[in-house]
């Protein structure tokens, strides 16, 4: 995509992190941003920043969790601006350490209608339109833990491979249109992911894990995925960890969990 002057932009979970981030980021490119997310105050504090900075936006408030609120805001979204260029499929929240034997079911259920339908139900939203633009982008946020399986985050690997195997799949349809898929895995972001998480009481776990794991600001991967999407670059690793899991993955694709539990086990410490 050439550039972003007047593309209509729809961003899911823009109330913060790196969706708040690509909000601004594109907004001061041109672009119209429509932004959407379940939490109020946050989507307000977006559309502040980004009309601050001269930029264009409108805001939703959605829960992409629920299929029939995601097709309303597709049909308002059209029915108001005509057309959809690119659409951000970001929203999603993660669940704290729980082993699979103790987990509620009813979270598993949660997390895969947000993590996973969700992007599955704004794209079929959009995708007739879409398809009838010159250029045209779907970006899916899969995660590191969409690269490896991780004990006690069963219910967030799985929608996170999830969203890979559709995205991967979808792009294989799309490859002779005008439509690029774009599958981003970001590693340790410093969002409010962890601390939003649904936690089942290890709150020192957490502790350790936004202070060790999280390190590269939501600014600067907003930024490697708004250059994915102007080079149409259909996969995207964030943070060296995710080159490295990539990396282990491809040459011990069953013996990769020993390596990575004794790292983690380590880092935990």
């Amino acid at each position: 995509m050439k550039n972003f002057k007047d593309k209509n932009i729809v961003i899911t979970g823009a109330g913060s992190g790196m969706g708040r981030c690509m909000s601004i980021e594109l907004a001061g490119k041109g672009a119209k941003i429509i932004a959407s997310d379940i939490n109020k105050q946050g989507l307000e504090e977006t559309v502040e920043m980004v009309k601050r900075n001269g930029g264009t936006i409108h805001s939703h408030q959605v829960d992409v969790g629920k299929e029939t609120a995601v097709f309303a805001f597709g049909e308002n979204v059209l029915k108001e601006h005509g057309h959809v260029d690119v659409l951000i499929n970001n929203a999603g929240f993660a669940l704290g350490k729980i082993n699979f034997k103790s987990l509620k079911m009813n979270d598993f259920h949660k997390i895969m209608d947000v993590n996973f339908w969700g992007v599955v139900n704004h794209t079929k939203a959009f995708i007739d339109n879409l398809l009838t633009r010159p250029e045209a982008s779907i970006v899916n946020i899969s995660s590191l833990f969409g690269i490896i399986g991780v004990a006690d985050q069963v219910p967030y690997c799985t929608s996170k491979f999830a969203v890979k195997g559709f995205s991967e799949a979808l792009r294989m349809e799309l490859m002779n249109s005008n439509v690029v898929v774009t599958c981003v895995h970001p590693g340790g972001i410093k969002t409010n992911i962890a601390k939003n998480a649904v936690h089942y009481g290890d709150d020192e776990t957490m502790d350790k894990f936004e202070k060790r794991a999280l390190r590269i600001p939501a600014e600067e991967a907003a930024s490697l995925i708004i250059k994915a999407i102007r080079n149409k670059q259909e996969r995207l690793l964030i943070g060296p960890e995710v080159y490295m899991a990539d990396s282990l993955v491809r040459t011990s694709p069953v013996g990769y969990g020993k390596v990575l539990k004794f790292i983690m086990d380590k880092a935990m410490q």
